[in-house]
């Protein structure tokens, strides 16, 4: 098997078809792009709820590409841009489309956005898609990023409130609230628990009723198409209690389960500023994916330019996603307006100079179920255990900020489904203790070692485990309401001794804890006249707590201060770890037949002449990289002395290596 580099392009009947065909063809044999996934009704050419009469010129220059492809050895896949719709971008239904629009919690309506309950949607959109693949016969046709309930232009987030889903809501409670009624029942003072779980559990079963059509509808069409699905944030998708099993499912309908996952980068940003997003959004949408999951990324050039994004950043795109255990890519570079391939944007020299090495990695017989590290609970129906909430956005997850923030200094970690875990270290941030009942929490406790910040030690001791962290009381102060400065180390951090940071707004708001015995506080809080204002760092024997809610990117929590100690911290407890020391440079564990393989990321701007990290119980005999060239292994010197290992090989700017320890 060898990773499969996967084009996304649009030809426009008319302009310039046969050359841009052809360019087309000799680009993907030129830079080994074995498929290519081709677009209709897309974005500038985007008419709405197309007719057969509008596709008509549109599938006849696709087959003439497809067969120039297949010609040349390059399989073929469909890609229609919307299914009900991804906005209305002014576009509206045409006569004879009585379709049931999507319509927000305070009734606005999409012009064109159609509900996936609407059976006369269904029926237009199956007889539509029907005609598709039996006319152009694809490999896989690919479900877009409308296949969702959040993000539908002007609509409020919060799902589908039009009748047909006011139907269902009240045939689960067994009532008969108006959509207004309903709303405040919801979001409103006096909110009620069960038209909450109504909801979510109509949100939950209308995208895997929507799978199972969508997939039933390609089978029928009798073609043999898989079916492959694009994917938003993690965060976005629990808000409809997405249920990701029962959709990969329903869409492969007994085929493979294809799965384009977002790379959250659609503009160039810094290499550090991705892979935080990155580590937020899909690995956590990895993790909730079935494990024989073939996937091929989302990589987008989000206006078409170098400037947007040049060569070497869509490089390092590719490599750095191998973390998620990769089948291929999928590469939407080149604009949507009928230009073609533009080789002088450099990317098809990028993408081939690393193939080999992407091949080298495929080879090794990683599974993303063999990753390891400070696990990170997460879980698809966490928003069913949502509290007190007051507005909508209260329903949005905030535990996906504990993978990467951990990730994105280099710690190694693994989001994981589970909730009994024995002699581990666990990172319990804000929303996932919301996950755990009682007996549960107890339990993680009693035998493993938790990270844990300020939003989950609140949540202990509002629902009365705060004696879990020996904690007495818990205050939520926001930022920059009262005279809180500084923290201050009590001892040596990273060499320096009382080192301090600050505890101003880039922290987060600050949750001040009274400890009874048991908590050794390893840092101190001040105002500004450097007068004690509270506790900061604790430590029992069973967790090490960091007193600010860390849900939204703070960057004063990446100062040395509160790293160096949470670091050490790590070290001292002895269990099998991973750590770069550096930020930006991402590490990321796996542990196999093949024994263990270790995926480095580069996210800064240096240039590193070997690689040095932390190695906590993790012996080692032989190193092997996989080499950035040929793919081969090669075996590479190192220096093993304690915890500290030096491996004695470059690591360059924006770039990955890939090594298997035994």
């Amino acid at each position: 098997m060898e990773f499969l580099h996967c084009l996304r392009i649009q030809f426009v009947p008319g302009l310039y078809e046969e050359e841009r065909i052809e360019n087309a063809v000799q680009f993907c044999k030129t830079y080994g792009f074995r498929n290519v996934m081709l677009f209709i009704n897309s974005e500038e050419y985007n008419v709405g709820h197309m007719t057969k009469e509008e596709a008509a010129p549109w599938v006849e220059t696709m087959l003439r590409a497809k067969r120039r492809f297949t010609e040349n050895g390059i399989s073929v896949s469909l890609n229609p841009w919307m299914e009900a719709g991804h906005l209305d971008r002014c576009r509206t239904l045409k006569p004879g489309q009585d379709f049931i629009t999507m319509e927000d919690f305070n009734g606005k309506k999409c012009t064109m956005v159609a509900c996936p309950l609407d059976e006369n949607w269904r029926k237009y959109f199956a007889d539509f898609y029907t005609y598709l693949l039996q006319t152009l016969r694809p490999e896989v046709v690919w479900v877009e990023d409308d296949f969702r309930l959040h993000n539908h232009g002007g609509l409020e987030y919060g799902g589908c409130f039009c009748p047909l889903h006011m139907k269902r809501y009240n045939e689960k409670l067994g009532t008969n609230y108006t959509r207004e009624e309903f709303r405040e029942k919801l979001f409103g003072k006096n909110a009620d628990e069960a038209a909450q779980r109504a909801w979510l559990d109509v949100s939950r079963e209308t995208m895997s009723d929507f799978a199972a059509f969508l997939g039933n509808t390609v089978k029928a069409a009798g073609t043999g198409a898989r079916v492959g699905v694009m994917s938003s944030t993690a965060e976005s998708h629990a808000m409809e209690a997405r249920d990701w099993t029962a959709i990969a499912e329903g869409l492969a309908q007994g085929k493979e389960k294809i799965h384009r996952i977002h790379l959250p980068c659609y503009v160039e940003t810094t290499g550090k500023d991705y892979l935080f997003l990155f580590n937020r959004t899909s690995m956590a949408v990895r993790t909730f994916l079935p494990e024989d999951s073939l996937i091929y990324p989302e990589l987008e050039n989000g206006a078409f330019s170098t400037f947007i994004k040049d060569a070497r950043f869509l490089r390092f795109q590719v490599e750095s996603a191998i973390p998620l255990v990769l089948s291929g890519m999928t590469y939407d570079i080149y604009d949507f307006v009928g230009n073609g391939t533009i080789p002088e944007f450099g990317y098809g020299e990028a993408v081939k100079s690393i193939t080999p090495y992407l091949n080298g990695v495929l080879s090794l017989g990683i599974r993303f179920s063999d990753l390891t590290g400070v696990l990170l609970p997460v879980d698809e129906r966490t928003v069913y255990n949502r509290r007190e909430i007051a507005v909508f956005e209260d329903f949005r997850p905030d535990e996906f900020f504990a993978g990467a923030y951990l990730a994105s200094f280099g710690i190694a970690c693994k989001y994981t489904k589970e909730k009994k875990f024995y002699n581990q270290t666990v990172a319990l941030f804000g929303g996932a203790a919301d996950n755990f009942s009682d007996e549960q929490l107890k339990d993680l406790f009693a035998n493993n070692f938790v990270l844990l910040e300020g939003g989950a030690a609140l949540r202990l001791v509002k629902r009365g485990l705060g004696s879990l962290i020996f904690a007495k009381s818990a205050e939520r102060i926001p930022y920059e309401t009262t005279l809180l400065s500084y923290e201050q180390a009590k001892g040596r951090v990273c060499g320096m001794k009382n080192r301090r940071a600050s505890s101003f707004g880039k922290a987060g708001d600050y949750v001040k804890i009274e400890y009874g015995e048991g908590a050794e506080i390893l840092s101190e809080t001040f105002d500004n006249a450097q007068n004690f204002f509270g506790n900061g760092i604790a430590r029992g024997k069973n967790f090490l707590l960091n007193p600010y809610v860390m849900n939204y990117f703070e960057g004063e929590q990446f100062n040395p201060t509160r790293t160096g100690i949470l670091q050490s911290v790590l070290e001292e407890e002895g269990r099998e770890t991973i750590m770069s020391g550096h930020a930006g440079v991402c590490c990321y564990f796996y542990k196999g037949a093949y024994g263990r393989a270790l995926m480095i990321v580069n996210g800064t701007v240096e240039n590193f002449s070997q690689i040095e990290l932390t190695a906590v119980n993790v012996p080692v005999k032989e190193i092997y990289a996989v080499d950035r060239q040929s793919g081969a292994k090669e075996k590479i010197a190192f220096v093993q002395n304690g915890n500290k290992l030096k491996i004695d090989f470059p690591l360059e700017y924006l770039s990955t290596a890939t090594f298997i320890f035994r």
